[in-house]
């Protein structure tokens, strides 16, 4: 099969034939259809810190939607021929964090395309229990349900979201977007900031959505907000948060950082500012994220950038450079 990999060498992925992976008991062979550039893609391809665990070569690849092509035991036959989404963060499901429901924490947690080979192959394999069926929703649109579990989980850490709230959320990445996504769709006054370079291929497009858009090259927001989403993953963001911030607000960072921050703490226990981290997602997100991309299927698929298997490496260059908002890999369609 032919699969995209990344090498010894920062920045570079290619193209080379591998054998079909052997089957386990539980798992399930995925014909894949899509698998998109995510965020920690860019990060593993750059070999950049916090990603040191990352082994070269590595199979990249975790937001994943495709066909059961084949099953290692026989009483999942029925499920071959489903389309079918892959949840990223393959947990255990005995320790105690599992045990508690608090899947993306998971002791022993390990995220495929990361730890081991994931999507951007023309045949992927995962235990059958890690795959969610998709029925109605176009695979190039249920390939966003990774990101958008992400989305989902990070609403959950503020119970009071609703009209009567006014949000911001940092960064004009896939997760900031749908984060204000789900925001506005609750109905909350919800701003999105992005950079001045954002405008053309990001902001302009997330207005349609309900969204208010500010570039930060401009200044801060003059409305202070009960909740602020960083999704930006900069230092500037870090700083911008608590800036943005209500007495009594909420700061919610769901974005990954390769370099430390600072934090004057005296600020955070004089007006009460809850840091509440939010990272990857749970299983029972991912229905939820399926429900919302059917809900907005159409005006999602005018956002993404379509690329076929053979320019994997344009659609990486392309998504560092920022020149695309969303990269979808197309593999076996």
């Amino acid at each position: 099969m032919l699969t995209a990999v990344t090498t010894e060498q920062s920045r570079e992925i290619v193209l080379k034939k591998n054998e079909i992976p052997l089957l386990e008991e539980d798992e399930v062979l995925i014909k894949v259809s899509y698998c998109c550039v995510c965020g920690s893609d860019l990060h593993a391809y750059s070999h950049a810190k916090g990603y040191e665990f990352v082994q070269h070569p590595r199979i990249l690849g975790h937001e994943i939607v495709g066909e059961v092509a084949a099953v290692g035991n026989r009483l999942n036959e029925k499920t071959i021929g489903q389309k079918v989404i892959v949840q990223s963060m393959q947990y255990c499901g005995t320790c105690e964090n599992c045990i508690s429901g608090r899947y993306s924490i998971c002791i022993y947690n390990e995220v495929i395309g990361l730890h081991f080979d994931g999507g951007m192959a023309e045949y992927v394999k995962t235990n059958i229990k890690y795959t969610n069926k998709i029925v109605s929703l176009k695979e190039q649109i249920a390939v966003l349900a990774e990101p958008m579990s992400v989305a989902v989980h990070a609403i959950k850490k503020v119970e009071e979201l609703s009209e009567k709230n006014t949000v911001i959320v940092q960064g004009a990445g896939i997760i900031g977007f749908f984060v204000a996504l789900l925001c506005a769709d609750k109905g909350a006054k919800t701003y999105i900031t992005g950079l001045k370079q954002d405008e053309l291929t990001r902001l302009n497009k997330f207005r349609e959505f309900n969204l208010l858009t500010h570039i930060v090259d401009e200044g801060l927001i003059t409305e202070q907000a009960d909740i602020v989403f960083e999704c930006s993953g900069s230092n500037a963001g870090v700083s911008s948060t608590f800036k943005q911030l209500k007495k009594g607000g909420k700061a919610v960072f769901v974005a990954l950082y390769e370099e430390d921050s600072s934090i004057f703490l005296t600020d955070l226990v004089r007006k009460e500012w809850p840091i509440i981290p939010s990272y990857g997602s749970d299983p029972t997100d991912y229905e939820e994220a399926l429900s919302i991309l059917t809900k907005y299927a159409n005006q999602l698929e005018g956002l993404m950038s379509y690329y076929p298997f053979e320019q994997v490496g344009e659609a990486f260059q392309d998504s560092l450079q920022q020149k695309v908002f969303k990269a979808i890999i197309t593999i076996n369609n």
